[in-house]
């Protein structure tokens, strides 16, 4: 009898529960993709939506759905009142920033989204080099939905290690952080075509320069996160002019990053001085002309012009940081680390990092001057 009783309270307690879990149909709800955001005038902000539909039969995949408002909640309630369906962000993607939004700072709109419940920490920013609307409304002929093509456009890239990881959740840690700043894909539309251009560095919260793609993969190596790519060089030919047939020709080459490591060492703490040493493993994939790569002696001249190559590239990368005051790399965390009650702030450590020294040491060695893969 008391079994029975027993077993009447859970078949009891589990129709009770079940009962209180509200339904959702996808039928009856509009699933966003990928949302951008636009400045206006008289700090509105124009709020473009593409929607994923549901109805296998429609003839087209999405929809686009644009509102204005003074928030992005806002701009959610005045969408709503434009579909026939619920507006629901359980399937966002991608958020993207158009670059004017950007400029001015982007921190209270990027925190709306850590704290939708909603939303995950594993959604992809991204600052369009336009109007977010310009890439998001344009009817493209060989993509049928925008959204999903950006987010795995940014997904590959990410995974292969060409891009920073541009998460929701990089980019908080990265902005809340005394000492470093955030960095995340710039887009760009080219006629049907929509690209990265490059990277979009932050002041804080404030989209201040663009890095190219190039600077991209310096980024990754002087942060030692950079696992695998590619990387195009052409390179003096000082040292290399007794083994060309052609003493005055460019030499290009490509190789790719076997395995890289990085250090950074604070030297002076009254004006920062840091020594950053980049160790690359590389393997050679192509070069431009004739090199007789079995000879020691030319191998390692070779390697010498790459070290150059490489070391003024990193160089100018960190001087255009510096200049615009944005710390992508963390040399503030690095002197935050060494200095017991700093008491440092956002804005303390931009105006010493623009004076900093960085001293940059390149070592450079090929594994392989054959593979391919």
């Amino acid at each position: 009898m008391r079994k029975r009783f027993c077993l009447t309270m859970l078949l009891s307690t589990t129709v009770l529960f079940s009962g209180c879990v509200k339904p959702s149909i996808l039928e009856n709800l509009a699933l966003g993709i990928i949302i951008g955001y636009d400045a206006l005038e008289n700090e509105r902000i124009l709020t473009t939506s593409v929607l994923q539909k549901i109805d296998p039969s429609a003839r087209e995949k999405t929809q686009v759905v644009a509102s204005t408002a003074f928030t992005s909640k806002g701009s959610r309630i005045s969408s709503n009142r434009e579909l026939s369906k619920n507006l629901v962000g359980g399937q966002v993607r991608v958020v993207m920033y158009g670059k004017k939004l950007a400029s001015k700072g982007i921190i209270d709109m990027v925190d709306t989204l850590s704290r939708d419940p909603t939303l995950g920490d594993m959604i992809y920013l991204c600052v369009s080099d336009d109007e977010a609307s310009h890439i998001l409304t344009h009817r493209y002929r060989e993509i049928s939905n925008i959204g999903m093509y950006l987010y795995e456009n940014l997904k590959q890239n990410s995974e292969r290690e060409e891009l920073p990881s541009p998460t929701l959740q990089d980019f908080l840690r990265d902005y809340y952080s005394v000492g470093k700043d955030p960095v995340i894909p710039l887009l760009k539309r080219r006629g049907n075509e929509v690209y990265i251009k490059g990277l979009a560095l932050f002041h804080d919260d404030r989209m201040v320069h663009e890095a190219s793609p190039r600077q991209g993969f310096l980024l990754k190596v002087i942060c030692n996160t950079k696992k695998a790519g590619y990387y195009e060089l052409i390179v003096g030919t000082e040292k290399l002019a007794q083994y060309l047939e052609h003493p005055d020709t460019e030499v290009k080459l490509v190789f790719a990053n076997a395995r890289s490591s990085s250090s950074i060492k604070l030297l002076d703490t009254k004006k920062p001085e840091f020594a950053l040493s980049v160790s690359i493993l590389g393997d050679l994939q192509e070069i431009s002309v004739p090199y007789p790569l079995d000879k020691a002696e030319a191998i390692a001249a070779l390697q010498q012009e790459i070290e150059k190559k490489l070391k003024k590239e990193i160089e100018a990368f960190l001087t255009s940081l510096q200049t615009n005051e944005s710390d992508a790399v963390g040399f503030g965390e690095v002197y935050r680390s060494h200095i017991r009650n700093a008491k440092l702030t956002k804005d303390k450590w931009h105006l010493m990092f623009k004076e900093a020294k960085i001293n940059v040491h390149v070592k450079f060695n090929l594994r392989h001057t054959g593979a391919i893969e």
